[in-house]
């Protein structure tokens, strides 16, 4: 067998292995389990309302969308008629799991409001007579996209909460920057984004027959499924939709700043070979994988490429391994190296992510944090200032970094207390600092490998600059020599100080005196060059 037969056969088989994992991996695991990168969505729907008349549809609604984003592959955290205490806690839940994913979805169905410039979402429990009532009995809108932005990912918001607004009347008595609908929300200072309105921003939508769909999830839900469909895509579908479902009374509005195409329900293609005849197989699932061509025709150059790629896409150490081992020499090879690397520098800080022995959801209830309970713990500012960026990590505020624990920070603790069953005093346990450390130890690992890399790379920049001023003192130094008759050497020797300082144009404090002194001979020799040759004429 030649040497060009060999490679095809090679070319083949890395194909045909890789088609076959693949292939595999989407038959054995369903949708959710499939995605590489993972995709996490908040869905809630109010309809219960107290304070105000119910509404019919939002439970139904917010069911049926959370339904169709688990099959399309996403981690769903989903409530149904909350009370404000209930939905800030989803959306710390919602803000928890989003950490390490590609992607993000908040969708919304009950009332909402506007009130100047900020949009707010209502819980069925309020009961809204003044505007200073919204701060602590509604859910700002942007808080929800304050959590979504932390990191790069793609985030989508969408809002079927534009219906009639029955507190506008209570609110309008004592604020004039009350309006109808939503007001719109801008993009541009973010990118990947895109926020969806059921209807134009200060208009408000329907919430359809009772025991049905409101008009705007409605169409959302005939589209949202549709395979090989960018979001962009599916809004406008929804928004032609709604437009002739409503007798073009109703509008739905979407502002977007992703760039490229995202899509929510991506098809994977694989390659699979049959009596070693490549045919190609397509899978309808929800998995972002690119496809696996065929390998007939496939030089190394291009087998290398989609290799890479669908190392990448896996981006655990194993399938960088693989890549290695197929391509020792390739394209990417110093890149898949450098992961491989991250990958394993991490383990430990995965593993120290189990809470410790004895540290359990029942211990720490028990445990009243006071006083005196921190004063025993005898932390250091060092430790103060650790446990503030752990806070800051598992998503609290405790604000700038401080050597004490101020009301900023003892608020922080409180919250985190709060989400933990901890009773709420602002103030820590031992135990408690253990739970927080288990907690946000993978992140803080990532923030140290982070600062860590930042300071390697202002290093490197101390070499170049020591050379530019190594280039320049010698420079100096045989111009000296020139000038003098004499060597190098000596005039390097004359230049330096005892300490090996340079004394020539880097100048430093403790050279002034001998720079003035060297100054004063060398005018005293040029003015006596200058007066002997006047005299001598």
């Amino acid at each position: 067998m030649n040497c060009a037969s060999l490679v095809s056969v090679f070319h083949a088989r890395l194909a045909a292995a890789l088609a076959l994992v693949l292939y595999a991996f989407a038959l054995a695991a369903p949708a959710s389990a499939a995605l590489p990168e993972r995709r996490v969505a908040l869905v809630i729907g109010n309809s219960a309302y107290t304070a105000v008349p119910p509404l019919a549809n939002p439970q139904r609604d917010a069911k049926g969308v959370s339904a169709a984003l688990k099959r399309l592959g996403f981690e769903v955290v989903e409530g149904y008629d909350l009370k404000m205490e209930d939905m800030t806690g989803k959306v710390r839940e919602f803000a928890q799991k989003l950490d390490g994913s590609k992607a993000g979805l908040v969708y919304y169905a009950g009332h909402g409001i506007a009130v100047g410039d900020e949009n707010y979402l209502i819980p069925v429990d309020a009961s809204l007579r003044s505007e200073a009532d919204l701060d602590f009995r509604a859910v700002n809108v942007q808080l929800v996209l304050r959590q979504m932005q932390r990191d790069e990912r793609v985030n989508i918001v969408i809002l079927d909460a534009c219906r009639d607004n029955p507190f506008a009347t209570q609110l309008q008595a004592k604020s004039r920057a009350v309006t109808r609908g939503l007001t719109a929300i801008e993009t541009q200072s973010a990118s990947g984004i895109l926020i969806a309105f059921a209807t134009d921003p200060r208009s408000t939508a329907l919430d359809g027959e009772r025991d049905g769909n409101s008009p705007f999830t409605s169409a959302l839900l005939k589209h949202i499924e549709t395979p090989e469909v960018s979001i962009t895509t599916v809004m406008d579908r929804v928004r032609a939709d709604v437009w002739e479902s409503t007798g073009k009374k109703q509008k739905p509005w979407t502002n977007s700043s992703i760039i490229g195409e995202f899509r929510l329900n991506p098809t994977l293609k694989l390659a699979s070979v049959d009596a070693g005849v490549a045919a190609t197989k397509t899978i309808d699932a929800a998995v972002p994988v690119p496809a696996v061509p065929a390998p007939v025709g496939l030089d190394r150059a291009q087998l290398d490429v989609k290799t890479w790629e669908v190392a990448e896409r896996g981006n655990s150490a194993a399938d960088y391994r693989a890549y290695l081992d197929s391509f020792p020499t390739g394209q990417f090879a110093s890149f898949a190296r450098n992961r491989l690397a991250s990958l394993e520098a991490a383990k430990p800080a995965t593993s120290a992510a189990t809470t410790p022995a004895g540290v359990t959801d029942e211990a720490l209830k028990k445990e009243t944090g006071s006083a005196e309970t921190e004063t025993a713990m005898k932390l250091s500012a060092n430790d103060r200032r650790e446990l503030q960026t752990r806070l800051r990590l598992a998503g609290f505020q405790p604000g700038k970094a401080a050597a004490t624990f101020g009301p900023s920070q003892r608020k922080a603790i409180t919250e985190w207390q709060k989400t933990r069953g901890i009773p709420e005093t602002g103030f820590l346990t031992a135990m408690q600092a253990t739970a927080l450390r288990a907690q946000s130890e993978p992140a803080y690992q990532r923030s140290l490998a982070e600062d860590a890399s930042r300071k390697a790379a202002a290093r490197e920049q101390a070499p170049k600059t020591r050379k530019v001023v190594d280039e320049g003192e010698a420079m100096y130094q045989r111009d000296i020599a020139r000038e003098r008759g004499g060597s190098t050497e000596a005039a390097s020797s004359s230049q330096r100080g005892t300490a090996g300082t340079y004394r020539g144009q880097v100048r430093t404090r403790e050279s002034s005196g001998a720079d003035n002194a060297g100054a004063a001979a060398i005018g005293g020799l040029i003015g006596g060059a200058i007066m002997g040759g006047i005299l001598g004429r």
